[in-house]
C-alpha cells in the first residue's frame, strides 16, 4: 500500500508539474497571440499608410502630367490658329483685285 501510496503521490505531483508547464504554454501562447495581433495591426496600418502616400504621389503626378497635356495642347492650338492666318491671310492677299490691292497699300502706309 505505502508503495501506491508513493505512486499516487509521485503521479499527482507529475500531474501538477504538468498542469503548471500547460498553464506556462497557455501563457506563452496568448502573448504571442497577442504579439501577432499587435504586428498585423501594425503591418496593416503600414501598409494602409504606404498606398496612402503611393497614390497621393501617383495623383500628383497624374495632374502634373494632365497640366503638361494642357499646356501642350494649347501651344498646339496657338500654333495652328497662327499658321492657318498666316495661310489664310496670304491666300487673301494673294486673290486681291488691283483696286484692292491699292487700297491695302495704302491703308498700310497710312498706318506707318
Amino acid at each position: 500500500i505505502e508503495d501506491a501510496i508513493a505512486k499516487y503521490n509521485e503521479a499527482t505531483a507529475r500531474l501538477a508539474e504538468a498542469e503548471k508547464a500547460k498553464a506556462q504554454a497557455d501563457q506563452v501562447i496568448g502573448e504571442i497571440k497577442a504579439s501577432i495581433e499587435t504586428d498585423q495591426r501594425e503591418f496593416e496600418a503600414t501598409v494602409q499608410a504606404q498606398t496612402s502616400a503611393t497614390l497621393a504621389k501617383q495623383a500628383a503626378a497624374a495632374e502634373t502630367a494632365l497640366k503638361d497635356l494642357e499646356a501642350n495642347a494649347d501651344s498646339q492650338v496657338e500654333n495652328y490658329i497662327q499658321n492657318e492666318a498666316v495661310r489664310r491671310g496670304l491666300q487673301e492677299l494673294s486673290s486681291l483685285s488691283d483696286g484692292q490691292k491699292s487700297k491695302f497699300m495704302d491703308a498700310a502706309i497710312a498706318s506707318l
